[in-house]
């Protein structure tokens, strides 16, 4: 066969061959039925709520997680509260049976204090008492407990607690003239009430200038 019928035999397959479209690209220039087409929008449409509504499940589900956690952790703090609380009330405890210790070595030295008045010459027991007592002010300072004053104040019910009242002309009502018991503070806390005596107004010299002509 000659070369030219060759040729042009070939040139003519090739534009045969680029006329002619591919399977995919007849299925895609296809007609479409009308019903697959509504079948498709079907399914997309429900493919889409199906997603719409995980998202939905996924967001209740967060929010749930997020008050499950804030939950906890006010459950965390309220027993961290409730334990530092008990823990500070036990400690509160022991610090008021160390001060009815320290009240009863006061006393005595407050005996000792007046013995010596006659008996000067001091014992070895004296000066361990108040070894003892010097120890436990040491104790109860570091534990940030001491004492306030309360003699020539006013009474305040929130640091003094009055076991007396008696009449004075020479300081104004409400004056604590007498501490019987130490206030101690711990902390910006009062520890432990100050018992004091408290004056009140001296009413008899009104009664006698009332029954005087």
């Amino acid at each position: 066969m000659p070369r030219s019928e060759i040729s042009t035999s070939g040139e003519a397959l090739m534009i045969e061959r680029e006329e002619r479209p591919s399977a995919e690209r007849q299925w895609e220039l296809a007609p479409r039925h009308p019903e697959e087409s509504a079948h498709g929008s079907s399914e997309l449409a429900h493919l889409t709520a199906e997603v719409e509504q995980l998202r939905r499940e996924l967001a209740a589900e967060h929010r749930r997680y997020l008050r499950a956690l804030a939950d906890f952790d006010n459950y965390r703090k309220r027993i961290e509260r409730e334990l530092s609380e008990r823990v500070r009330e036990g400690v509160r405890k022991v610090l008021l049976e160390v001060l009815q210790v320290l009240d009863a070595f006061e006393q005595v030295l407050g005996l000792q204090r007046e013995r010596a008045r006659t008996e000067p010459m001091e014992s070895a027991t004296d000066e361990a008492l108040r070894l003892i007592h010097r120890q436990l002010v040491r104790l109860l300072d570091a534990c940030g407990v001491r004492p306030y004053e309360s003699l020539g104040r006013k009474f305040d019910p929130a640091l003094h607690e009055a076991v007396e009242a008696i009449p004075s002309r020479e300081h104004e009502e409400q004056t604590i003239v007498r501490e019987v018991r130490k206030g101690y503070r711990w902390g910006d806390h009062i520890l432990r009430p100050a018992r004091v005596i408290v004056t009140v107004a001296d009413t008899t010299e009104r009664a006698e200038s009332a029954d005087s002509p």
